[in-house]
């Protein structure tokens, strides 16, 4: 028998996590003005504030790299 790479999350698990983004860490917002699917870091758990901390990382990398490509 064959062992399954991921297991499915227990029932304890699924209560651990968030309502919002379930675990995602993103959550999206229909946009009805621009029709597009407005996507952003969940507020109510660490699992989002870890997405959002490595957005702010991205950004802060690509500017920098921006500013010493300016030299």
């Amino acid at each position: 028998m064959v062992a399954a790479e991921n297991a499915l999350p227990t029932f304890e698990e699924e209560a651990a996590l968030c309502l919002e983004c379930n675990g995602a860490g993103t959550v999206s917002y229909w946009n009805e003005v621009a029709y597009f699917e407005d996507r952003r870091a969940c507020t109510r758990c660490e699992t989002g504030r870890k997405v959002d901390m490595k957005i702010i990382d991205i950004v802060k990398r690509a500017q920098l790299e921006e500013r010493l490509s300016r030299r």
